[in-house]
């Protein structure tokens, strides 16, 4: 008589799937000009206190670290951008540079966090990582980043333009106006 003893592990057979869907609700043309790739690093910290009933608790601070890079694309929206000719004669142009913006950022790399945790951490709130992201990447933080390089966006805009409008008439003079 022989005995046959067996078992059915649900994870050596099992299979996993995963799915995603989409859906574009539209799409829109664009005629944003990226004048600028900023290469964008940095160390993002932040810090909670603990407290017992409202009375600061020394070992119960948390540090948390996240180390960051990403690029930034800044420039302006070319459809607001305008050439025409001056009133000083043939060949003079005056062209209006609307305002810088920022358009967006490729290759966003975000370490995991690092944390430093005090004995009674657990009497405060964790610091949430994803806000940290989220204050990194701040509309404050992308005016930072256009205010901090306005000179060499006004002078790459001026390079920009000149090429295409003395691509066309290569004895132009032109004139630029920037917004403020």
């Amino acid at each position: 008589m022989a005995t046959v003893i067996g078992f059915v592990s649900s994870g050596l057979f099992a299979a996993a799937q995963a799915s995603d869907s989409q859906i574009y609700q539209s799409v829109q043309r664009q005629e944003k000009v990226a004048l600028l790739a900023l290469s964008i690093q940095g160390l993002s910290r932040e810090e909670a206190d603990g407290s017992i009933l409202g009375i600061p608790a020394p070992a119960g601070d948390r540090t948390t670290i996240i180390q960051y890079a990403f690029t930034a694309q800044v420039g302006i929206d070319g459809s607001h951008a305008t050439i025409e000719a001056a009133g000083d004669g043939e060949g003079s142009y005056v062209v209006s540079i609307p305002e810088f913006i920022f358009i967006g950022y490729d290759d966003p790399h975000f370490e995991d966090a690092v944390e430093s945790n005090g004995p009674l951490s657990f009497l405060t709130e964790e610091v949430e990582e994803t806000q940290m992201i989220n204050n990194i990447l701040s509309d404050e933080n992308q005016q930072k980043y256009i205010d901090d390089h306005t000179e060499i966006l006004r002078d790459q805009a001026q390079t920009y333009y000149t090429g295409i409008i003395q691509g066309i008439h290569p004895d132009a003079t032109l004139t630029f106006e920037f917004a403020s």
